[in-house]
């Protein structure tokens, strides 16, 4: 189908919507802006899908679906608008990351924002008023992003400095996670224990 028939029908609706929304033809006038952003995201995605060129549509048409369902959750799930509405934009920004590298893998630098969106999406959802926890999770959220980006088909070449971010951060969120737990004065003395356990060994396997 023609993408620019396509995009002349989305704003044909959009602009009759509009304005029978402000003419007050319609009680529910409110739900066409949802439903617009809704509808503006399945047509990029829809540009996504036909061709592989495309990758890019998969960003603005998983912002503008997320935006859409979070512009409708007063109505699908009211009370809830103020507690999922930035976690369903993040994981939506997310998904379209996620989109672009499943699409094409040589696109791995995806991963990266895609592994911090999800991240950030999961802190929102957090209960606890701990800073210490809320950190941990944040880091280790970042650290197995970039675990990722060395472990994944097509990341980054296989290079082996992804792993290096990685080591730091998880090593970062684990103690800040202890911290919260009030373990780090066991945890942090058993991984300088491990590490020089690791770092013995190696250099008596090199001799």
């Amino acid at each position: 189908m023609n993408r620019k028939f396509l995009i002349g029908v989305f704003f044909l609706i959009a602009g009759l919507a509009t304005l029978f929304a402000n003419l007050g033809y319609f009680s529910i006038g409110m739900l066409f802006g949802p439903a617009l952003l809704a509808g503006g995201g399945l047509i990029f995605l829809y540009f996504f899908a036909v061709s592989r060129s495309n990758w890019w549509a998969a960003i603005p048409g998983s912002v503008l679906l997320s935006l859409g369902i979070t512009a409708a959750l007063p109505w699908v799930a009211p009370g809830l608008e103020g507690r999922l509405g930035g976690p369903v934009v993040l994981a939506g920004i997310s998904l379209g990351f996620w989109l672009v590298y499943l699409r094409v893998p040589s696109n791995w630098w995806a991963i990266i924002p895609a592994g911090v969106m999800l991240t950030l999406a999961s802190i929102t959802l957090m209960t606890t008023d701990n800073g210490m926890e809320t950190g941990g999770v944040f880091f280790i959220g970042l650290g197995l992003t970039f675990a990722l980006v060395a472990l994944l088909p097509g990341a980054s070449l296989r290079m082996a400095w992804p792993w290096i971010p990685a080591g730091v951060l998880l090593t970062m969120g684990f103690l800040f996670i202890a911290s919260a737990a009030q373990l780090a004065t066991l945890v942090l003395p058993a991984a300088m224990i491990v590490a020089g356990l690791v770092l013995t060994f190696r250099a008596f396997t090199k001799h």
